[in-house]
């Protein structure tokens, strides 16, 4: 057995999400989005000569321990890629939406919904889009006193 292929692990005692991939048509585009602006780190990244495309897994820690995104890019770029009427969007929590809602804004990162909170006494929340137009959502993890 190859442990390489096994960085989920092999001892799963139950089911859990490991992963959502989602197709990039410029893969520095999308790792500077994912890595630089998100603060997500490369875990892994793997090239497939034969089929002519790359697969890269980013997360926030340093292990598959937790769920990543997988961004693959298929070299030729032949077809353009649609969300289709199913997608929604990535849900990324994030322990102050205000400080970092200021920093994406710095970085140029455009919000198309900017933080509110939906419902008294949830969470603010925000969505921004990445390169591709796909919707990431953006969720207050810490502490949070509405004022």
């Amino acid at each position: 057995m190859d442990d390489s292929y096994w960085m989920w692990g092999k001892n799963a005692s139950h089911p859990r999400i490991l992963h959502a991939m989602i197709r990039v048509r410029n893969l520095d585009r999308s790792l500077d989005f994912y890595c630089n602006k998100l603060g997500m780190k490369v875990i892994s990244q793997t090239d497939f000569e034969q089929g002519r495309f790359t697969i890269v897994f980013v997360n926030f820690s340093d292990d598959f321990d937790s769920g990543a995104i997988e961004l693959t890019h298929n070299w030729d770029g032949a077809e353009d890629y649609h969300h289709g009427s199913g997608y929604g969007h990535v849900a990324i929590g994030v322990p102050d939406l205000a400080a970092f809602h200021m920093r994406l804004t710095k970085l140029g990162v455009e919000f198309t919904v900017e933080p509110k909170v939906m419902i008294a006494g949830a969470p603010p929340l925000a969505f921004v889009r990445d390169p591709d137009g796909y919707s990431i959502e953006l969720i207050q993890t810490g502490g949070y006193v509405e004022t």
